[in-house]
């Protein structure tokens, strides 16, 4: 360390002459030859979080740190600067900023004003899509703007890594410092990190208009990338690779860094997954929530750049106002300033950025908070200082103090996480006063001696200033008109009280930090010199200052926390039990019919024995479920709940690539209240805007679990396909008339055209294996294509399609089709005509899956009749009963019940349309759909006949976990009612100061996703207006 610092002293003797032979830039005039040199002594330097030297001196010389002396000596023609009894910091840097690089232009409207725009105008090796402009390297744009620079550096700022925030992959970042110089001057690492969000930005072009189409592009330009990389200068079995820039700047990506942009903790989650798909290093962007799902946030091992815009108080303006506040969003205002305090516990890495503030101006304010909060000040420091230094690939630039880095610090008047104060910022070793770095102040209390009377003197000068003349504790002298001007302290007073008539003028000056010095003159000419020492106890003093350095007391909150954190969100899983249930009504969906007074064991989650007077094996609890009936948890073939940020991508005719498992939503109230229906199993799927949609999911309701953990892993692969008025948007406006196809005949030959090249497709990719290993080091592999690829494993039979349709002809023409190439179609759903094809679905194998009683809805809907299902399984056709519907999912049983009414099926076999054959279509019936010994227990006891009406779930089991219970659901809504009238309480008591902060700071609702709605998210139109009144919010 000697050495280190001797080196450093040479550096500045060395230093002292001109350093202008190293800049291209050509002098105008006469040179500057002033010394650089700049000591500011006495100070107390944090060197980096955790490392603190007092009575220091630092010293600075030509935009650099030369040393940290421990000493307050400074070198030999220095400027000094005394710092006594400030603090100097390392400047402080955001990781996330747009600052000083070219803007974009507005975004497009949304709406139906404007024709659709399908494709990319190629130029200069660009991508396909206009939200991918990877290549983009932002320094070429850089320029200072020193008025937004002040908005940064007012609050301790020196530097930012920047971006333009627009598109999906956004380009390069470029770190900057602040300070008012050329544009070379300030680039400190010019090409940086890639960005990326969901956001499609200024991108005029339709795809992608959903999430789960961004996440796609996504996939695909990664996986691109890779194939680029290893196609380099080769040729494919089908020609030249074009050249692409964008893949060209992205080929090295999983040796570099992507920083994400995400709008809330689950698509943070989701950018993580997708990114660790192609082994990217990954930083995220945060948004405030991840302290929702800090166990989720914790295990994806994150780095995160995280935004400090706690939420405004919610309005309450009377009591009908409160009904339209959630208990979610009171739950998030109370908990948002303790997010930070909940990475660092979870060991998670973030830095700080000012990205997100509607007013810059509140970003102290709000680290101070998340101080209260329980934040370290060592992890707040960190998160401003070393963090981001790291984040933006600049650690050995700034972030510390020390010698050799550059010289941006902060000068503060006392402790900035308390209430501190910003006097300077250097910036490249040039200080720009914030404050007045040597107020006089005069305020405290003293001791005086005037024309030989002892006296005390108080005196306050912040805000207004006044003093206080006293004889003793009884007798007061009266002061008036007390100033502070030209840096001393000026009033009058009458000194009658001390037997010397007249008004006396005094004028002090602040002589030492505890002594004050002047005199007092009467009119007449009386003078006498005064010392006022200040009589401050020392040792309070201290041991104050002491005080205010221990650690926050943890805050003690209102709210619960859970998962998802809505109201009913649960604070942990529900325990698997061993049960045994005895003397119920069991309707086994299997060859065992109904069962009467029968008992059924439940051991490991899974179904163990049915009979009747079966002994409790030891351990198990005992349901007593004499009157009730035990059925198996319906399964909903077709299902829209759990979706975020778009049902359609509708933008293209095939979308194959898209994957509803990529957006599911745990955070949705419906996966409860369907459970509240019996509903156990959903099938997720793409809505029905195009020919072939996109990739489904099937969930276990398993409410408060994740997204991940939400999946029903043993599903095979499935896809959403479409007939009828809405793939060939006949119902989408004069300006949808350009996308093919426009006709139901187009339909049948884009979906014959597509699966032929899947063909060609896996053909390919099977000739490229059969190359020896010497042909294949001279041949670039074929480009993986996710949207062929799930074609393909179609005509292999490993992804089973479900098919919207409702007019018979269109589906006997896709029967026609996939019969030609070979393939089966798993199910129709919806299939309201049906019942006049049922023969060709018997001989072609295809299972239905219909509504229970809808008609004349629609025109295609015209010829529906309520006996389709009836009529449909007399021919042989699989067949189930569906919601669409998130009203209907809860009321599977009752809907299944329609056909014993209408056309006198047994009530068995109606039942079965609701659990074992949907569970067949989706080919899960090995595992759940019926009430047989080793299938998973899935299981919903009712107080009434299941068909009938008035039945209600009691209990909703899945996989020996209690999921949903009607009395614990009672009991929800006193203690949700009981939270929600503290949180209201809590706001109201808040004051006018909580309703300062980001009105955006809440998480936006979902609105309820039909089949056929397709609107483009990321403009700011993309609730039409029945979406947001049926806006998806949690029970009040």
């Amino acid at each position: 360390m000697r050495g280190k610092f001797q080196l450093a002293a040479l550096s500045v003797l060395l230093g002292t002459f001109p350093a202008l032979a190293d800049q291209t830039t050509p002098v105008q005039g006469i040179h500057n030859n002033n010394p650089s040199v700049v000591a500011l002594t006495n100070a107390t330097i944090i060197t980096e979080p955790g490392e603190r030297i007092e009575n220091a001196t630092l010293v600075v010389q030509d935009g650099l740190i030369q040393s940290i002396e421990r000493s307050n000596r400074a070198p030999s023609g220095a400027r000094v600067v005394d710092a006594t009894g400030y603090t100097v910091y390392p400047g402080f840097i955001d990781a996330y900023s747009n600052y000083g690089v070219e803007q974009p232009g507005d975004r497009p409207r949304g709406g139906r004003s404007n024709a659709p725009v399908y494709t990319n105008e190629r130029q200069g090796g660009n991508a396909s899509n206009a939200a991918v402009h990877a290549e983009q390297q932002w320094f070429e744009t850089v320029t200072p703007d020193a008025s937004e620079a002040q908005s940064y550096v007012q609050h301790g700022f020196t530097s930012v890594q920047s971006v333009r925030m627009d598109g999906i992959f956004r380009g390069r970042t470029t770190t900057l410092s602040l300070a008012d110089k050329l544009p070379n001057d300030i680039i400190y690492n010019a090409v940086g990190h890639h960005a990326a969000s969901f956001d499609k930005g200024s991108s005029s072009q339709q795809y992608p208009n959903s999430l789960m189409g961004s996440i796609a592009l996504i996939r695909q330009t990664l996986s691109d990338a890779a194939w680029y990389a290893e196609a380099a200068g080769l040729n494919t079995l089908q020609g030249p690779v074009e050249f692409n820039s964008a893949l060209d700047s992205l080929k090295s990506l999983n040796s570099e860094r992507v920083i994400f942009e995400a709008s809330d903790d689950l698509n943070l989650l989701r950018a993580r997954r997708v990114f660790a798909e192609f082994s990217v290093p990954f930083t995220g962007v945060g948004s405030g929530f991840e302290y929702s799902r800090i166990d989720e946030i914790k295990a994806a091992d994150l780095d995160l750049i995280l935004p400090v815009n706690f939420p405004a108080a919610p309005e309450m303006g009377d009591q009908f106002s409160e009904l339209d506040v959630s208990l979610a969003d009171l739950r998030h205002w109370e908990r948002a300033p303790a997010n930070a305090a909940a990475l660092e516990q979870a060991q998670v890495r973030f830095s700080f950025t000012m990205h997100g503030l509607d007013n810059k101006r509140d970003f102290w304010k709000n680290i101070r908070k998340a101080v209260d909060y329980g934040l370290s000040e060592r992890q707040a420091l960190a998160a401003l200082t070393t963090i981001p230094a790291a984040q933006a690939g600049v650690s050995g630039q700034v972030g510390r103090i020390s010698p050799g880095y550059r010289a941006d610090f902060v000068v503060a008047r006392g402790n900035l996480f308390e209430d501190g104060e910003i006097v300077s910022v250097w910036l490249q070793g040039e200080e720009q006063e914030i404050g007045n770095m040597h107020p006089v102040s005069f305020s405290g209390e003293y001791a005086m001696s005037l024309f030989d009377h002892d006296l005390s003197l108080t005196v306050s000068d912040s805000g207004r200033v006044s003093a206080t003349l006293k004889i003793s504790e009884d007798e007061e002298i009266s002061v008036r008109d007390a100033r502070v001007e030209d840096d001393k302290l000026k009033f009058l007073a009458d000194l009658s009280a001390l037997d010397m008539p007249g008004t006396y003028r005094f004028e002090l000056e602040r002589e030492t930090v505890t002594t004050l010095a002047g005199r007092a003159q009467s009119a007449g000419g009386a003078l006498d010199t005064i010392v006022a020492t200040s009589t401050a106890n020392d040792e309070e003093s201290s041991a104050s200052e002491q005080n205010s350095g221990d650690a926050q007391q943890p805050v003690e909150f209102v709210s619960r926390l859970t998962y998802p954190n809505v109201g009913f969100g649960r604070e942990s899983q529900p325990e698997q039990m061993n049960l045994h249930i005895r003397n119920a009504t069991i309707w086994t969906a299997d060859d065992q019919g109904v069962l009467e007074n029968a008992d059924m064991l439940v051991r490991d989650g899974r179904i163990h024995r049915i009979g009747r007077d079966l002994s409790t094996p030891r351990g198990y609890e005992v349901i007593d479920a004499t009157g009730m009936h035990v059925t198996p948890g319906m399964v909903d073939e077709h299902s829209h709940i759990a979706i975020s940020q778009g049902v359609n991508e509708g933008t293209e005719a095939v979308t194959a690539e898209v994957r509803i498992g990529d957006v599911v939503n745990p955070d949705d109230i419906h996966i409860y209240r369907s459970l509240a229906g019996g509903t156990t199993v959903a099938h997720l799927l793409h809505g029905s805007a195009n020919p072939i949609g996109g990739q489904g999911q099937a969930i276990k309701l398993r409410w408060g679990e994740s997204a991940e953990g939400l999946k029903f892993d043993q599903t095979p692969p499935t896809i959403k396909m479409a007939l009828g008025e809405n793939v060939k948007q006949s119902n989408w406006g004069d300006l949808y008339t350009a996308r093919y196809p426009q006709t139901r005949m187009g339909v049948a030959a884009i979906m014959r055209d597509y699966f032929q090249t899947a063909q060609e497709y896996t053909e390919a990719q099977e000739q490229y294996a059969d190359l020896s290993r010497s042909e294949r080091r001279r041949t670039a592999p074929p480009r993986t294509n996710y949207r062929l690829q799930a074609l393909a494993e179609i005509l292999q039979g490993e992804r089973f399609t479900h098919v919207h349709s409702y007019v018979a002809s269109e589906v006997l023409s896709l029967l026609t089709v996939a019969e030609d190439l070979g393939f089966r179609i798993q199910t129709f759903t919806h299939i309201l005509e049906g019942y006049k094809v049922a023969e060709e679905l018997a001989e072609h194998g295809a299972g239905a899956s219909t509504f229970a009683d809808w008609w004349a809805f629609k025109f295609e809907a015209y010829d529906a009749i309520p006996f389709n299902a009836c009529l449909m399984m007399e021919q042989g056709v699989l067949t189930s009963i569906n919601s669409d519907s998130r009203d209907l999912q809860r009321r599977l049983n009752t809907e299944a019940a329609k056909s014993v009414r209408y056309c006198d099926m047994d009530e068995h076999e109606a039942l079965k349309m609701a659990t074992i054959y949907p569970a067949m279509q989706l080919r899960i019936d090995e595992y759940v759909g019926s009430l047989t010994p080793g299938k998973h227990a899935d299981f919903v006891i009712w107080n009434e006949h299941p068909l009938s009406a008035y039945a209600q779930p009691q209990q909703t089991w899945i996989e020996g976990r209690k999921y949903f219970d009607r009395s614990d659901d009672l009991a929800q809504r006193a203690l949700i009612a009981e939270e929600r009238e503290m949180l209201i309480e809590a706001v109201l008591n808040a004051g006018q100061e909580a309703h300062r902060g980001a009105r955006g700071g809440y998480r936006q609702a979902q609105p309820e996703w039909h089949c056929n709605d397709n609107h483009d998210v990321w403009l700011e139109d993309i609730y039409h207006s029945h979406a947001l009144e049926q806006a998806t919010r949690e029970l009040h």
